[in-house]
């Protein structure tokens, strides 16, 4: 009999994963509290559940007697954890589900074991967020303790600034703690990894091109990163410290971390697969590893088998557009025929329309493209070029 795992979350982020999963041989249950989640369709066994929720999860699990959950989407990584405890499943602990997805707590963990981090407080209101700014003195970073895709994150510089900041922020946050944060200069990067009894496995760091403040985004990412192999190293260090500090011993991991003048800082963590099609496609790419088989591997209690074969470059670089009504779009057979390209995906259609691209989910609105090449600077050369050739006229 096949292994049966449990797949939380079945957005189109996570097709992928559970195709990767059938071709495996794996028999895959997927969870969304999306009836319409397009990645229901790919699984084996679909299920419609609230994948915030503990005892949904645990109960789908344990109608279907399944071998292993994997944390497929953010929201769902802490109710997977639980329900994985409860029926003694390799995964995480449920406090270490907690520190990687509430920020706050996370840098809490993070400076009682002695790992360095910029000043920080959590706050609940206007008025201590007004205290938070007072007292660092610099420019800061307001975010929600628990959300995702960048949703409600803002550099704030003045204090007329805070209040929208915060109101924006708490909004996106379930436990309406908001994260004020010391603004951290340098270069931010992905780090996409497993880990497999205390041992942090490299699938990848990624290079970022980021939107101007003060709302903060991916542009575009591409793989390997353009630094020397120094930096790697530290940012390597870092991560295993940091795993290390909030006891993260098995299971996948994406993390996002600054290299500031002071030292490399970590970002956020987060206990599920990157997106941007990191694991699934710009890891292969760049590497030949084949990265989420192994996260399923570990999933299920198995060691990991996967290596780097060779390096060459990926980017995945997403489309621009003006807001406004969707009048044409031009240019996507031409992009299609740019040698390099491997995929193109245009969400956004005539007659939709764009809103103002402040974060992940407005950006993933409108589309992208998929590049290789021989190194990371071809494969973002073209990448660039494809934005250049694809228009979208709005009005």
């Amino acid at each position: 009999m096949s292994a049966r795992i449990l797949i939380v979350g079945a957005g189109a982020n996570q097709i992928c994963v559970i195709k990767k999963a059938r071709d495996l041989g794996i028999e895959t249950v997927a969870v969304d509290g999306d009836a319409k989640a397009q990645g229901l369709a790919a699984a084996d066994i679909a299920e419609v559940a609230n994948i915030t929720d503990p005892n949904e999860m645990l109960r789908v699990a344990r109608l279907h007697r399944v071998d292993g959950i994997f944390p497929a989407a953010e929201w769902g990584v802490e109710a997977a954890a639980h329900a994985a405890h409860e029926l003694a499943l390799p995964g995480v602990p449920p406090e270490v589900a907690t520190r990687v997805r509430n920020k706050h707590v996370m840098r809490e963990a993070l400076d009682r074991a002695g790992v360095p981090v910029p000043r920080f407080r959590g706050v609940t209101n206007r008025a201590e967020a007004r205290a938070a700014f007072d007292a660092f003195g610099v420019a800061i970073i307001v975010k929600p303790a628990e959300g995702n895709a960048s949703k409600g994150v803002r550099r704030v510089d003045r204090a007329e600034e805070l209040d929208a900041a915060f109101d924006n922020a708490v909004q996106y946050s379930r436990s309406k703690t908001v994260l004020i944060e010391a603004f951290m200069e340098g270069e931010e990067y992905c780090v996409d990894g497993l880990v497999y009894n205390g041992e942090f496995i490299l699938g990848t760091i990624t290079g970022k091109e980021r939107s101007l403040p003060p709302n903060r985004f991916d542009l575009g990412i591409y793989t390997p990163p353009l630094i020397a192999q120094d930096e790697t190293d530290a940012i390597v260090a870092m991560v295993r410290q940091s795993l290390a500090a909030i006891g993260f011993v098995n299971g996948t991991t994406h993390i996002e971390v600054i290299t500031a003048p002071e030292g490399v800082r970590i970002v956020e963590m987060a206990g599920r697969p990157g997106g941007g099609r990191i694991p699934t496609d710009l890891i292969p790419l760049t590497y030949g590893m084949d990265f989420i088989a192994d996260a399923l591997r570990l999933t299920l209690g198995e060691a990991p088998r996967e290596s780097w074969q060779y390096e060459r470059g990926a980017a995945l670089f997403w489309f621009p557009a003006q807001p406004g009504v969707v009048k044409e779009i031009a240019g996507l057979d031409a992009v299609r025929g740019l040698p390099g390209v491997v995929d193109v995906v245009m969400t956004i259609q005539p007659g939709e329309t764009v809103a103002p691209i402040v974060d992940c989910v407005t950006r993933d609105h409108i589309g992208y493209v998929l590049t290789t090449g021989a190194d990371a600077e071809a494969a973002i050369a073209t990448a660039k070029e494809a934005q250049r050739l694809c228009t979208i006229v709005t009005g």
